[in-house]
């Protein structure tokens, strides 16, 4: 389980990016493919109290991860990916070392994640367009599970030492998703990275909610109906998250589009030119 599940979850990511664009590849991402099968084994290994105080250190983490994800963003607006990699973790790095010393109880923690997700969130709303990312090599990708596997197994088998806050605190840190986007904006350009890290942003709700089940629901029920009700959790918090997230196109993009679609009609099929109002185009399209 140590050595394939994440790795195998990681492909499963990379596969959708190239087929359904980057804003996918990050969604799925950003949900817990890495930190949800570490708190599993933490539970295995340690027992369900380890695996709650862990599952709080990982909800505190998630703010670790929104740092990169708003630090790449802005900075790849104007740098180039091995300048901005850097920067964007070491941020990661210092806000996540900055959390080592905090222990807040799970309600706070929620409430404090919660407000910077939906913060970044706001801020991401805009349009953006990006299609499905070029394929990497079989190289690459057997690079990537390698990351995935080496941080499981690091973190899990050093758990013991590290204790469970800090064991929970490294687990979201985005190892794989700074690779990916790394590649993506060296390949594609800060279009695609916009995809995968406005996606991944998306996921993190999920993982939000994933955590926030566990460290409230382990000690008090059985393991597997918390790891069921967290799944389905956060499966539900993405999607909606990722729906919310899309701009919504204005009716003057709608009227751009539908006229240029009709000039391009008439050149092909010689029509007569119509000209439909503005208000009543936009009755129409309230109506559907």
């Amino acid at each position: 389980m140590k050595v394939l599940l994440a790795p195998l979850l990681l492909a499963a990511g990379s596969f959708a990016a190239w087929r359904w664009g980057a804003a996918v590849g990050g969604w799925l991402l950003g949900l817990p493919l890495i930190s949800g099968p570490i708190s599993v084994l933490l539970l295995v290994e340690h027992g369900p109290r380890f695996a709650e105080s862990a599952a709080r250190g990982t909800l505190l983490g998630l703010l670790a991860t929104g740092a990169f994800i708003a630090w790449y963003s802005l900075l790849a607006r104007r740098a180039r990916w091995w300048l901005t990699l850097p920067l964007a973790y070491a941020a990661c790095l210092t806000v996540a070392w900055g959390l080592s010393f905090v222990e807040l109880p799970v309600a706070w923690v929620a409430v404090l994640v919660l407000a910077v997700l939906a913060a970044l969130s706001a801020a991401a709303r805009r349009p953006a367009t990006c299609g499905p990312v070029r394929k990497s090599g079989a190289v690459s990708m057997l690079l990537k599970m390698a990351v995935a596997s080496i941080a499981v197994i690091g973190i899990t088998s050093g758990a013991g030492a590290l204790g469970p806050h800090l064991a929970g605190l490294l687990a979201p840190l985005p190892v794989v998703l700074a690779f990916m986007t790394a590649c993506s904006h060296r390949r594609d350009g800060q279009e695609a990275v916009r995809g995968i890290l406005g996606g991944a942003l998306a996921g993190s709700w999920g993982g939000a909610a994933f955590f926030a089940v566990v460290a409230l629901q382990l000690g008090s029920g059985m393991p597997v109906v918390t790891y069921v009700l967290a799944l389905v959790a956060a499966l539900a918090a993405a999607a909606i998250a990722m729906r919310l997230q899309q701009p919504m196109v204005t009716p003057a993009v709608v009227t751009d589009t539908v006229h240029r679609v009709g000039v391009a009609m008439r050149r092909e099929r010689h029509l007569p030119r119509v000209r439909v109002p503005r208000p009543a185009f936009l009755w129409m399209l309230l109506r559907g």
